[in-house]
């Protein structure tokens, strides 16, 4: 009896073999044009971005180009200063940018006397002062003496030192020594700490004492009276090592006048 089958001959065959994809294939076309597009972006990116000659470099960004916001405010301003004619020498200067500058001074003559001749824009004259006084102020700023830096220079007896070269310099002009003038030259060069410092050294190969004859009770360091008790201290004479310990913290508190016995 023959073997009934009702779906035939190939009722056990597969639809069809499964094959793998090939690594080309797995690709998604629309991925392929994003990456694309972020390819062309990157580049674009990279391009260097190139200044009009028209625009000035203050209103130029290389990587965001013209600074639009700025550019703004300036035509702004600019559209302010001819309203206020400005742009124009005018018939009489306003002199406030003068301010600050005493009038019977002769740099406010000169600046007056030069408007007149030479007839800038009212911006200009101003720009000009400004400009003047900023760069005066900072110079003076330049020039100024830090008092602090200056006796960190001397060290902790500053002020003993200050003071003992000040009474130094008035008695010679007591002993007629120097005149007035003198002593004002005197003040120039004693202005900074290496100057006193100078002075000092000349003092001292005279075979001046100093300033401080007596030392600045400093913090963390003994004071006179803690010093002499050690010398009368029995180590001071048997201890080598605390003989010297002595003496260097002498030679801190007395700078120039220490001796090996502690004496001043």
């Amino acid at each position: 009896m023959s073997e009934e089958n009702k779906e035939g001959l190939l009722s056990d065959t597969p639809t069809a073999e499964p094959v793998e994809p090939s690594p080309e294939e797995t690709t998604i076309p629309h991925k392929e044009e994003e990456n694309a597009e972020d390819k062309t972006y990157e580049n674009e990116k990279k391009v260097k971005l190139e200044k009009p000659e028209f625009i000035e470099d203050k209103f130029w960004d290389e990587e965001k180009g013209v600074k639009t916001e700025d550019l703004s405010k300036s035509y702004a301003e600019l559209q302010k200063q001819f309203s206020m004619g400005k742009h124009k020498a005018p018939k009489e200067y306003d002199m406030s940018a003068l301010e600050g500058i005493d009038e019977d001074d002769e740099l406010a003559s000169y600046f007056k006397d030069w408007a007149k001749e030479n007839k800038p824009t009212q911006a200009a004259f101003d720009n000009l002062v400004n400009k003047f006084k900023e760069l005066s102020t900072a110079q003076e700023k330049k020039d100024s003496i830090d008092i602090e830096e200056e006796k960190k220079i001397l060290g902790p007896n500053a002020d003993q030192i200050i003071k003992g070269i000040t009474t130094w310099g008035q008695g010679l002009v007591a002993k007629g020594i120097w005149s007035e003038s003198d002593f004002e030259e005197f003040k120039i060069f004693a202005a900074t700490g290496n100057g006193i410092n100078a002075l000092n050294k000349v003092r001292k190969y005279y075979g001046e004492q100093t300033i401080p004859t007596a030392p600045v009770d400093i913090e963390g360091q003994p004071s006179k009276d803690e010093l002499y008790s050690l010398v009368n201290d029995p180590k001071y004479k048997s201890d080598p090592a605390f003989r010297r310990k002595v003496e260097e913290q002498f030679a801190r508190a007395f700078p120039g006048t220490a001796t090996s016995t502690g004496e001043i």
